[in-house]
């Protein structure tokens, strides 16, 4: 009979598992296979959460010391509090995690035949008091918009084909 187990399930097992079981399962199948990939700017794969970005990277993650409705304090590295708008603090995020999974020392190049294709993210972040304030016909432009080429815009989602 043979039992095939895939190496997530195992790492899973690993992870919630006692030491005395750790010890049993690391014997079976070795340390090497419950050693969790560091994150590395070489592989993107590694890089799995913010964190992991911030390690691949060497630097420091943003501190969050408390989430209220749309502010979001953090701590500073000199141990002051900053209040900043949550929707800057996930886009910082976002651009941390971007910038990891680019890799290493990568600058794109776009060519002038269009062979070789880059992705962008393309949106604009508005406040509460922003939308308020439009016009009518201007929110309604931000809940859906039509353009050439099969590319469909709107509030909180974007498709291109």
């Amino acid at each position: 009979m043979k039992v095939e187990i895939e190496e997530s399930k195992l790492q899973t097992a690993y992870a919630n598992a006692c030491d005395g079981v750790k010890d049993f399962m690391e014997s079976l199948f070795g340390k090497k296979v419950f050693e969790a990939a560091k994150p590395t700017l070489d592989d993107y794969k590694t890089i799995r959460t913010y964190e992991d970005a911030c390690v691949a990277l060497k630097q420091d993650a943003i501190r969050v010391d408390s989430v209220n409705r749309d502010t979001t304090t953090v701590l500073t590295n000199g141990g002051d509090r900053v209040n900043m708008p949550s929707h800057i603090v996930a886009l910082m995020k976002l651009e941390t995690i971007s910038r990891a999974l680019w890799g290493r020392d990568f600058q794109p190049k776009p060519d002038g035949e269009g062979s070789k294709v880059y992705w962008y993210p393309w949106f604009a972040l508005y406040t509460k008091k922003e939308i308020n304030d439009m016009y009518p016909e201007q929110r309604g432009a931000l809940l859906s918009a039509n353009a050439f080429h099969w590319c469909v815009c709107g509030f909180r989602f974007s498709e291109c084909a």
